[in-house]
């Protein structure tokens, strides 16, 4: 009787065990999801406050008016926050390869247009942000460049 006492109790606790290992799996993957939806969320309300024309070839920030030109700068500014967070993010392994290789092919096409350049010129934000995402940002820019 004990003998079957304990297998009936270990299986319930293999059991118990798989379902706990399948309800966290599944919190895991909505926590994930509701983290990756907030900042896509914060990434379109940014990219919706710039000007039609931030993705011309010929886009200067300088050829602006007052206004505009400091409503960019702003949005231009918050768009590097973000993207500061994002790294940050990736370098302290909280976010998986595939969702940071999604933000950088992002942060890749926002720097190969000369509006992000002249706001990260302009904004002299690499004075701002600690060194390595300076340097990172640097190193893509440089790599842009090279591209031309």
């Amino acid at each position: 009787m004990q003998i079957i006492a304990l297998i009936v109790s270990t299986i319930a606790m293999i059991i118990t065990g798989v379902a706990l290992w399948f309800t966290i799996s599944s919190f895991k993957k909505q926590l994930q999801l509701n983290f990756f939806s907030d900042y896509t969320k914060r990434y379109q309300e940014i990219i919706l406050k710039f000007p039609d024309s931030i993705h011309d070839k010929d886009f200067n920030l300088n050829e602006l008016d007052e206004l505009n030109r400091d409503r960019t700068i702003r949005y231009m500014r918050a768009y590097f926050d973000l993207c500061s967070e994002e790294y940050y993010l990736k370098t302290q392994g909280h976010i998986d390869i595939d969702t940071w290789q999604e933000w950088e092919t992002g942060i890749k096409f926002a720097l190969s247009k000369p509006a992000f350049q002249q706001a990260w010129k302009s904004l002299n934000l690499d004075s701002i942000y600690y060194g390595s995402f300076s340097n990172y940002l640097s190193k893509l820019l440089e790599n842009e460049k090279k591209q031309l």
